[in-house]
């Protein structure tokens, strides 16, 4: 048997005694004197015998002293059921304000479910003897005083105070915030009043700022805890020491630790740097702009290294090609591979339906001669570029180029059957309808980006002058980046030319660009065979031929749907080579020609059906010459030109279904000064008197116009497009021009289009009122000789195949033939000893038929290749004459151009051959001008380090020896082209 200590045998007789007497008197034990408890030490048996001692004075109804040890008991050792019995001791006592108290007290800790219904039937009970102040704050947990601290919390809030009815002050306080206190309030006996308290926290502020990212969360002393802020931002936190974290996506940065200051402002700065990756972009085309996420990062082929981690856009831009977009995730240290990427040719065209839309689709014969190819081989002049392209015949007769198309091009018709555009814009005169492709047009072509060549007839869209084709000059593109940049260069090896220029983008779609050019020439020494060497030498040196001073300015200004443009070009060239007649080497003969070209253009899309063009434009052009018909000390004659004019133009194109497109537009034009006015020098012919005037011709003149076109493709292989115009002059009535086409598609890679229409000139002042210095206009005489010139009008028909295969090869056939009425072209003067020559429309209709070959191989990888073969014949239709064949009209053109890069980017070589076969020289000999090859040759490429690109070459490698027919008015029939001439272009960017 076990043997219990002493100790212990007293402590079981203690707690049985106790359990006797809560029985008997309904006091709760704490505890420590369950009859679970066998054991008791220290604070507790001291607890243990208070408790006994207050049960027995309880047991005695003895309640004061009762109360003092229980109130010790709790003290000692703080138990829920010594709580219990205290609040019962001052319910007997009938401090009933007490008893609620420790009732309340009780009721907070308990979870016997008997004793919380006893618990809650005494306050119920013991409710009517005692005013409550019911505390709740905000946070709650604060420590509550009444009246004033010093006397002792009452409790925690939320709490139930039962207090001596009367009028209080409830103050309320918790760590971290401010003290707060309420109004007096008044504790009516029997009543509960709440009383609410919202304590103020104590704060210090962060203001937290970011650099390297626009913003980032911030996370409060755990990098896991929600989101505090977002950075830029003040936050307000605690007093004391603080971490914060940073966290933004694709980002990392240190955590920063603040030291916060109550009511004070500390600052705190996350330096946000970028987790990054590297990108490798490569594609079948070089230098072609990486985007990524919309900032420019390199040209192909890159690797782009610290590119931020996550998803990214990636483009790929190149000129004339789809942009190519791919979206990525980029990783932490890891490479992403975006090679291979394969570049497809946009080859589209605006010229021809004033829209941009697929070669393929367009309802014309089209080439295009583009920016790689314009730099490649340093094409000076618009000319020059012209020259071996399909179909183009080029002349020159010493003072102006022009370009003749499928045999229609006389000398002396100074181009102006060609229209020559500027985005669109018409850059021919409204004197002579010149087109002005030589250095009378432009100093250099560095701001064109591409050339668009359409044959045939254009005058649907465009009126007179797009008679045999036309020539869009497209500027550089919008979107170019902002730079500065300038160059020098010569050609012939005469000319200096230099230019300035610059692009800026206010914004993506608001931006400018311009330049300004300057050029000249002192001549080259020419051999010009005479046609009446009067006693000399048949072949005679004419010096300093091609002499000339220009210089010009063109640029634009657009902002969204909104475009302005302008072009100004002044040139003056003398004639030593005995042009109109004049005296030979005399370099007082010259012409001064100056063009002026203003537009504004509004060109919104108001909906995917509905697009709206207007245009309002201003023009001018100015031409002085002077004819030295003697030798000094006599003066030469005089002759000054002058139009202005001004045109509105509104077109609207409606799409009802992706199938169809509808244009309806219309054009005005006034010109109220054409102008032309001739005097005599100082020694004018027999019967003339000196510096008398011998022209005096103003004709201003107006025409409206109207145009329909429909456009359809129903299905893939299928596209329609047909049109009409009517345009009514005032000088000689009004003319009706349709255009039709139908476009095949039948095979991958093939299309047939089978086209026509009808295309008109109207006759110039300059035609129907030349004088050629007065000889012909004898006093009394009506100054139009008799004549009043009809427009010339063309109808034209050409059916073409082409097939595309291994994707960058064209081949191509195709037959044509146009109908010409009223050609105008020059005549001897009956009955005149001084062969002068007058303008007239043809007796005869022209006809002319021919046939195309082309092989091209298409820009790829910076190579390049096109040749081709043409056969025209050009003749009047009649049997009256012996030769009918048209002047001027060779029957064979032939051209072969490539490129080869010999380094990529740093040096390309060009080589250009073109064929010059037989012209006829005049109307009045079956003379024809030898055969001839001309070559040139051109090594260009790119510093694209430094900015810097250069053209190097040679035209007429060989040296071969060509000329042009003239017109029969100049010393000589023919001209002579350029022997062997060296070319350098030059040209700096920045940045």
């Amino acid at each position: 048997m076990t043997t219990i200590p002493r100790r212990f045998r007293r402590t079981r007789l203690v707690t049985r005694t106790a359990l006797a007497l809560s029985l008997a008197l309904g006091v709760t034990l704490p505890p420590g004197l369950s009859p679970r408890a066998a054991y008791a030490s220290g604070a507790a048996d001291e607890a243990d015998l208070q408790f006994q001692i207050a049960a027995e004075h309880y047991g005695k109804g003895e309640f004061r002293e009762a109360l003092e040890h229980f109130l010790a008991s709790n003290r000692l050792v703080p138990n829920k059921n010594v709580v219990f019995n205290i609040a019962r001791t001052y319910e007997k006592l009938n401090r009933f304000a007490d008893a609620h108290r420790y009732y309340t007290d009780a009721l907070e800790e308990e979870q016997n479910a008997q004793t919380l219904q006893s618990i809650k039937a005494a306050i119920q009970r013991i409710a009517p003897n005692v005013a409550v102040l019911k505390v709740e704050t905000n946070p709650p947990g604060a420590t509550i005083y009444i009246d004033r601290k010093d006397l002792g919390s009452r409790g925690k809030a939320p709490h139930a105070l039962a207090l001596a009815p009367g009028k209080y002050k409830v103050i309320v306080e918790i760590d971290g915030y401010e003290l707060a206190s309420s109004a007096v309030v008044e504790a009516r006996l029997g009543a509960e009043t709440p009383v609410v308290l919202s304590l103020t926290r104590v704060v210090g502020t962060v203001q937290v700022a970011v650099e390297g990212a626009p913003d980032a969360a911030v996370h409060l002393d755990d990098e896991k805890a929600p989101v505090a802020c977002t950075a830029p931002c003040n936050l307000e936190v605690p007093p004391g020491r603080h971490l914060l974290y940073f966290t933004r996506d694709g980002y990392q940065a240190a955590p920063r630790q603040v030291n916060v200051v109550a009511r004070d402002t500390v600052r705190a700065t996350a330096q946000l740097s970028p987790l990054t990756g590297a990108v490798v972009v490569s594609a079948d085309e070089r230098d072609a702009v990486v985007e990524i996420d919309g900032r420019p990062m390199g040209f192909t082929p890159a690797v782009i290294q610290n590119v931020p981690v996550g998803s990214r856009k990636v483009r790929v831009l190149l000129r004339g090609y789809a942009p190519i977009e791919r979206q990525i995730d980029v990783k932490t240290g890891e490479q992403t591979d975006l090679s291979d990427l394969k570049m497809v040719p946009v080859r589209q065209v605006s010229a021809v339906s004033r829209y941009a839309e697929a070669i393929e689709d367009a309802p014309s014969s089209v080439s295009i001669i583009d920016g790689q190819e314009l730099r490649a081989f340093g094409y000076p002049t618009i000319a020059e570029a012209l020259r071996g392209t399909r179909g183009f015949t080029i002349s020159n007769d010493g003072a102006y180029y022009a370009a003749g198309i499928r045999g229609l091009g006389e000398p002396n018709d100074y181009g102006n059957r060609l229209l020559v555009l500027s985005d669109g814009a018409s850059l021919n005169d409204n004197l002579l309808n010149s087109s002005y492709i030589g250095s009378d047009g432009r100093d250099d072509l560095h701001d064109v980006s591409r050339i668009e060549v359409v044959r045939g007839p254009g005058s649907l869209l465009y009126g007179t002058g797009a008679f045999s084709g036309l020539v869009n000059l497209v500027p550089l593109e919008k979107d170019e980046p902002s730079s500065v940049s300038g160059g020098v260069g010569t050609y012939a090896n005469a000319v200096a030319r230099g230019r300035l220029a610059f692009h800026y983008n206010f914004t993506p779609t608001v931006g400018i660009q311009a330049s300004a050019t300057a050029a000249r020439s002192d001549g080259v020494d020419a051999p010009i065979a005479l046609t009446n060497p009067m006693g000399g030498p048949a072949v005679q040196i004419a010096n300093n031929t091609e002499y000339f001073r220009a210089g010009g300015t063109m640029g634009r200004f657009w902002a969204g749907p909104l475009t302005v443009q302008w072009f100004f070009h002044t040139r003056e060239q003398h004639l030593p080579a005995g042009q109109n007649g004049s005296v030979f080497n005399d370099l007082r003969s010259e012409y001064v020609d100056t063009r002026w070209l203003g537009e504004v253009r509004f060109e919104p899309k108001v909906s995917d059906q509905v697009e709206i063009f207007t245009r309002v434009h201003a023009d001018r052009y100015t031409f002085h010459g002077e004819y030295s018909y003697s030798n000094p000390p006599a003066t030469p004659n005089v002759e000054d030109y002058y139009g202005t004019w001004g045109g509105v133009e509104a077109r609207i194109a409606y799409s009802p279904i992706k199938a169809i497109r509808l244009t309806v537009g219309g054009e005005g034009q006034y010109h109220p000064q054409v102008e032309m006015y001739g005097r005599y020098g100082t020694a004018p012919p027999t019967g003339f008197a000196a510096n008398a005037q011998y022209l005096n011709q103003s004709d201003p003149y107006g025409f409206g116009a109207g145009y329909f076109l429909f456009e359809s493709t129903p299905s893939t292989w299928f596209h329609v497009s047909a049109g009409a115009r009517i345009d009514d002059y005032t000088s000689f009535g009004a003319i009706l021009v349709p255009r039709a086409a139908l476009i095949f598609k039948p095979w991958p890679g093939g299309v047939i289009k089978v086209m026509g229409g009808r295309a008109f000139r109207a006759p110039s002042i300059y035609e129907e009122y030349y004088s050629d210095g007065g000889l012909t206009t004898l006093p009394g005489n009506d100054p139009k000789r008799g004549t009043s010139l009809k427009p010339e009008s063309v109808y034209t028909g050409e059916v073409e195949l082409s097939q595309r295969f291994k994707e960058d090869w064209v081949a191509l056939v195709a037959g044509h033939g146009s109908y010409v009425e009223n050609l105008i072209n020059t005549a001897p003067v009956p009955n005149n000893a001084n062969g002068v020559v007058a303008y007239t429309n043809s007796l005869y209709p022209a006809l002319a038929i021919g046939g195309d070959l082309e092989l091209r191989r298409e820009w790829r990888q910076g190579w390049m290749l096109s040749a081709y073969y043409s056969y025209e014949h050009a003749e009047y239709y009649s049997s009256n004459l012996l030769n009918p064949e048209l002047v001027n009209a060779p029957q064979h053109l032939a051209a072969f151009k490539g490129v080869v890069p010999v380094l990529p980017d740093l040096v390309s070589l060009a080589l250009r051959v073109t064929l010059e076969a037989p012209r006829r020289i005049s109307a009045a000999s079956d003379a024809t001008t030898p055969t001839a090859l001309v070559g040139d040759l051109v090594a260009s490429g790119n510093l694209k380090k430094y900015g810097v690109g250069y053209r190097l070459g040679v035209y007429n490698v060989v040296d071969t020896k060509y000329s042009y027919p003239v017109t029969s008015n100049y010393l000589s029939a023919v001209y002579p082209q350029n022997g062997r001439t060296f070319l350098g272009d030059i040209t700096v960017a920045y940045p």
